[in-house]
């Protein structure tokens, strides 16, 4: 790697090596440009540096455009900064210790450079060798050849001219220029013993010695002490490097001072310290001198005093907090133990839990959360774990104007035995009103607390109902549901890729198709809104963010939650449903609230926070207080009568209103002590305290409170006739049904299995009995229901193939069989966007090397078969950064991606890759037998896809996430525990441990806002009929946004690149499901100049569309994909066509004939004789083939028998 960059060095009392290798000398006390990029308005770098009269270095300037750094007196300054300390890491600078050595690296997206200084005589610089033939100054021209550096205009220069022409006087200073000396004659005396120095310090070091044997004679006769061996220490020290630096061993030669107590002194020692945060840590650069921690032993950069320990006494940190190693912690569902700086977690059984807060928004039992606008009754969940069929529905109704004001409005509960819907501000039995509490078998409802239902059961199921600001409720199940669930809370089987599993049994992509599938009536379709509300207003914006700020500022009450719950997403929720809803106030106040709750359930409660916002406080009625703490057990008089009616815990604390200790809530809502409470009869009717009443014969006395209740459901019902094919019926009072057409059985209602649950009357037509309604609106039997996919209906028997099943329509719902081996895509791209392998995303600004995934990683496996990282550099003026390369390592090979085409270096003969190309991409196939096969797809820019098939289930680690299949844990740090945000998660998959952390998100549309519009108008394409058949299998808001931030932040230059290169993203995601969209045009993201060759117009439209059948020869034409009719066996990427330009190398080769029959392709070696009727068609050995898809082909040889493949 290191011969890709070329070296510059200076040292001792003035000798120089330049990049060409070409040795001289001298000495001159002004300011000197010591290398610069020539003829440039604006340099990438141009460092300078100056001598003292003892002619050590006094003084460095390194200009890096707008950033300059000066070192004096052994003193970092930067400009507009200060004075630093090391290490030291900010736009895409970082400056350290490098041995005994300070290194400053700088990696741009452009541009990568080192430089390396001792604060005394020695200076080197190290830059891309994309700047041959365009430097100068002292370190010379660069251009391959060692001696003409001093040649100037034909004419060849003496050291002391050539370094007048690179002096640089500082402002209003007049340096002269210094006298050619009488020059030094090297004397012969000191050759032996400056031989015997060098070969002491590498004796086979293949730099040559000559050049440096005259440095050391200068050092010796020009020293204070001639002759002695320190006199050429800074000469031995350039040798021992410049052979480090070809990989040549070098010797512990020099004599140097005592290091800490708990280091040794190497003179090749590793500059990739292995820390306790990374044991693991190696890199590719070359070896220096210093002290360093023996073998066995890591730098512990987790302790303030950072020594060295053994791996075994690392110490662990969880959530910025450092634990000696032994210790034990407890957190929510798990306890971990320290071992050798990982968390070693044990995971403990947990309920299931599924929220839906703000209106619009759902969490799944295995933390998927999704977000959609409905009217309509829908099934939250059903179970064969709840007892007589029981099923929990939702409704959703208009709550304004806009059709995305909708808001969940009430919860119901219906079983064979009863039927309860739970509203804002009523309990229904059987449509009857009913007072709280309220119990019906093993259901017991009452009121936690002022704005808390709480709905209790002893099956496993306990509902937490919010009825202030916003209705929102809380589900909670048993481990006995584990898997048992269908309905829009997911089926709670820890995998969250699956989670939106429809009532048909098949796995869709948006959130609005999977929730119209659980629709519990004839409800008009749920939309998912395709624009961000506040865009409509910017004062709303503004009001949003002003008040929704307060979740993610420093100083605020929030702030203490923050290293345990990342507020980040509960702020973008906040904004959305401030700007979506009318009702501003109680949205804010809910989403504020909902993250106080998530914060309580770790155990921290943020007490006090609603007095800091406005509008957010919680008035209490008579004598009532409130608390963020509360419960209804010994604080109504009820409860005193029955404990069992009231006294049932929530596991998460609530807040409301509630009596003070010692009170108690009577039948007036007053609080009163225990002698002033009533008794409760099992009629609901009182008696005061002292009072008496006869029960069962018996006078019996109200002391205390002392009574009990019961109530008792009801379970009436409707029933509708109707007479076929289809009969209106209307709302009039006459009706038969009151309910009108508002069940009328569908096909869709057919799949949920559950009976319809109305609200409200709706005329209409309906199917006769024992038919039912299909999409089309016609009425057909059971058997002939079709099945919906991706908004398309599918007729019984048709199949659909996706990555992992097959699928086939039965009765309207899908039987889908798992293929033999499944995969899952973990993607990098734009501005630091990543989606795990489990659909997790998140974005960061980091200016390291990462890892992105990796196996080996169980606390009992270290070792990894293969290791890919991501070199991410500044690639925007806003501190937005990119990945400028990728580094693929499979054990002692390596595969380096940049600069739009790779390199390998090493050797793997236990893992084979193949690599394809076209004009887009580049795509390597990896196979690690027995273990992975592996797809790369690189745009030579800055997007990667990562496609895994495992053999087994084995644990992989790194920003792509564990592989598990549940998102809700893919933020697992490299020590094993899982961060609250995804900062903390991204600062542990450093490479390198000396680079600085990220602490915060740029965002760049705030910076830029002038970008904004144009960046939005230019994403629109993503929400566009352009897209539009994508839409209901990719949800497109989150590719949509990334687009936005991505262009706004890319002003470094390449802005449609950025922007392009967002959107493709989006594109290949609808390739992976199976949709092709041709998106590119001349004048937007074009790619090609071929357009009008291969696109036909449409006279009706007059647009134009992709024509693969046209093509003959031209493989090299681009192609919005490869595979128009997607088949699962082959990765599917826009470009032209390399799979079928490698087959024609193939046919080449084997000289073969050809024949079409059909839609089948035959290529016949010769070594199989057929006759010539068989041929249909033949091509001469040279020619080169296009498949026209979907053309079937098959090889046929001697040795095997024909293989077929489609669409290859």
């Amino acid at each position: 790697l290191l011969k890709i960059k070329g070296s510059c060095s200076t040292w001792g009392a003035g000798h120089f090596s330049t990049f060409d290798n070409y040795l001289y000398d001298f000495s001159g006390s002004c300011n000197y440009i010591f290398t610069t990029v020539c003829n440039d308005v604006s340099p990438d770098f141009n460092i300078q540096f100056r001598r003292g009269v003892n002619k050590k270095i006094t003084r460095i300037i390194i200009e890096l455009g707008p950033v300059v750094i000066t070192v004096e007196k052994n003193i970092i300054v930067l400009k507009d900064v200060g004075v630093i300390k090391l290490p030291y890491t900010s736009n895409g600078i970082q400056i350290a210790p490098f041995g005994r050595t300070v290194r400053l690296v700088t990696k741009l997206m452009e541009m990568e450079l080192e430089v390396i200084w001792n604060n005394d005589d020695y200076l080197m610089v190290m830059v891309e060798r994309k700047y041959m033939r365009k430097t100068c100054g002292m370190c010379g021209n660069f251009d391959g050849q060692e001696l003409n550096e001093f040649l100037s205009e034909g004419k060849l220069l003496d050291a002391y001219q050539f370094a007048t022409l690179q002096k640089m006087d500082d402002p209003s200073e007049i340096c002269p220029s210094e006298e050619m000396a009488i020059p030094s004659i090297p004397r012969k005396k000191y050759a032996r013993i400056c031989s015997q120095l060098l070969n002491l310090v590498s004796p086979a070091c293949n730099v040559s010695k000559k050049a440096f044997v005259i440095r050391c004679q200068l050092d010796m006769q020009d020293c204070s002490d001639p002759g002695q061996r320190n006199c050429t220490c800074a000469t031995l020290s350039e040798y021992s490097r410049q052979c480090a630096m070809s990989n040549q061993a070098v010797s512990d030669w020099r004599t140097v001072g005592k290091c800490s107590a708990d280091q040794i002194y190497k003179e090749c020692g590793s500059p990739c310290v292995k820390t306790c945060s990374n044991p693991e840590y190696s890199c590719s650069s070359y070896c220096t001198y210093g002290c360093f921690c023996p073998e066995g032993t890591v730098l512990d950069d987790i302790s303030k005093n950072r020594t060295c320990v053994p791996i075994d006494q690392c110490p662990c940190t969880l959530n910025g907090e450092r634990y000696d190693p032994g210790v034990t912690m407890k957190a929510t569902c798990r306890t971990c133990k320290c071992t050798m700086g990982q968390w070693n977690c044990n995971e403990l059984p947990c309920p299931g839990r599924c929220s839906l807060e703000g209106g619009s928004f759902v969490t799944t039992f295995d933390s998927r959360s999704y977000r959609f606008h409905g009217v309509c009754t829908y099934i939250l969940m059903k179970s064969s774990s709840l007892p007589y069929n029981g099923t929990l529905m939702a409704v959703y109704d208009k709550s304004g104007y806009s059709h995305s004001e909708t808001s969940l409005t009430a919860i119901i509960y219906l079983s064979a035995k009863d039927k309860i819907v739970i509203s804002q501000n009523e309990l229904l039995t059987d449509d009857e009103l009913k007072w709280l509490p309220y119990r019906s078998g093993d259901i017991t409802i009452f009121r936690q607390s002022s704005t808390h239902i709480q709905m209790y059961t002893t099956f496993g199921l306990e509902l937490i109902v919010q009825t202030w600001p916003v209705f929102h409720v809380y589900i909670k199940v048993g481990l006995l549901f584990k898997g048992r669930t269908l309905g829009l809370c997911g089926n709670y089987n820890g995998d969250t890729t699956d989670d939106f599993m429809t009532s048909m049994d098949i796995i869709e992509g948006t959130a609005a198709l999977f929730v119209d599938s659980w629709r519990s009536g004839n409800c008009h379709s749920a939309a998912e809104r395709d624009t961000d509300p506040c865009s409509m207003s910017q004062l709303n914006k503004m009001s949003a963010e002003t008040h929704c700020s307060i979740l993610t500022k420093k100083g605020t009450v929030f702030e203490k939650c923050h290293s345990v719950v990342n507020p980040a997403p509960f702020y973008k929720r906040c904004i959305y449903q401030a700007c979506n809803y009318e009702e501003t106030f109680p949205y804010i106040c809910s989403a504020l609230g909902s993250y106080a709750r998530v914060c309580a359930s770790m155990g921290l409660i943020l007490v006090n926070w609603r007095d800091t916002v406005d509008n957010c406080t919680i008035s209490c009625t008579g004598n009532q207080t409130f608390s963020y703490h509360t419960e209804a057990c010994d604080r109504t008089c009820l409860s005193l009568s029955d404990q069992t009616l009231e006294c049932y815990p929530t596991d998460i604390p609530i807040d409301g209103c509630n009596c003070p200790k010692g009170t108690y809530l009577n039948h007036r809502s007053e609080c009163v002590r225990k002698s002033m409470c009533p008794c409760y009869l099992e009629d609901k009717r009182f008696i005061l305290p002292d009072q008496s009443t006869i029960i069962g014969g018996i006078t019996c006395y109200c002391v205390n409170g002392k009574m009990s209740c019961t109530g008792k459901p009801q379970d009436p019902a409707g029933m509708h006739l109707a007479t076929p094919p289809k009969k209106y019926v209307s709302c009039s009072q006459n009706s038969e049904n009151k309910y009108g057409a508002s069940c009328s059985p569908t096909c869709q209602m057919l799949a949920t299995g559950i009976e319809c649950v109305p609200t409200r009357c709706e005329s209409g037509c309906v199917c006769n009995d024992g038919l039912y309604e299909n999409l089309d609106g016609m009425c057909v039997p059971p058997d002939e229901c079709p099945c919906e996919y991706g908004g398309i209906s599918y007729k019984k028997g048709e199949e659909i193939h996706t990555e992992c099943k097959t699928c086939t329509c039965t009765r309207g719902k899908w039987k889908c069989v798992q293929k033999s081996k499944c995969s899952s895509t973990c993607t990098l791209y734009g501005e630091g966007h990543v989606t795990t392998f489990d659909g997790q995303r998140f974005v960061f600004d980091g200016n390291c090397e990462y890892i992105l995934a990796t196996d080996g990683c169980g606390m009992n496996s270290s070792h990894s078969t293969f290791k890919i990282v991501t070199e991410n550099v500044i690639c925007g003026k806003s501190g937005v950064t990119c990945s400028r390369s990728i580094k693929i390592h499979l054990e002692n090979m390596t595969l380096i991606l940049a600069e739009e085409t790779y390199f390998v270096y090493g050797d793997n003969p236990l893992t084979q890759f193949h690599v394809k190309k076209n004009a887009l991409h580049l795509m390597f196939d990896i196979i690690i037998p027995g273990k992975y096969n592996m797809t790369l797809i690189w745009n030579k820019h800055m997007n990667i896809f990562i496609k895994i098939f495992r053999e087994a289930q084995d644990h992989l680690c790194g920003l792509c996430g564990n592989y598990n299949g549940n998102m809700r844990d893919d933020f697992e740090t490299r020590s094993k525990y899982v961060a609250a945000n995804e900062l903390e998660f991204v600062n542990s998959w450093k490479e390198n441990p000396m680079c600085g952390d990220v602490f915060f998100v740029v965002d760049p549309c705030s910076k830029n806002p002038y970008r904004k519009a144009w960046a939005e108008r230019k994403c629109s394409i993503i929400n566009s009929q352009v897209f539009a058949p994508c839409h209901s299998k990719v949800y497109r808001m989150p590719y949509y946004d990334a687009c936005v931030r991505d262009s706004c932040g890319c002003d470094s230059g390449g802005d449609c690149e950025c922007m392009c290169d967002a959107i493709a993203v989006y594109a290949k995601a609808c390739l992976d499901v199976g949709v092709c969209i041709d998106w590119r045009a001349p004048e937007f993201c074009p790619v090609y100049c071929d357009y009008f060759n291969t696109h036909q117009k449409s006279d009706s439209e007059g647009t134009y569309s992709y024509n693969y059948w046209d093509e003959q020869n031209c493989t090299w034409h681009y192609r919005p994909c490869n595979c128009p009719q997607q088949n699962y066996k082959y990765v599917n990427i826009e470009g032209n066509d390399f799979t079928v330009s490698g087959l024609a190398a193939l046919l080449t080769t084997l000289s073969p004939q050809v024949f079409l029959e059909d839609t089948h392709l035959w290529f016949q070696a010769p070594s199989h004789h057929a006759s010539q009727a068989e041929l249909r068609a033949s091509l001469p050995p040279d020619s080169r083939f296009r498949l026209a898809i979907p053309l079937h082909f098959t090889v046929i040889s001697q040795h095997a028998g024909p293989r077929s493949s489609t669409c290859g």
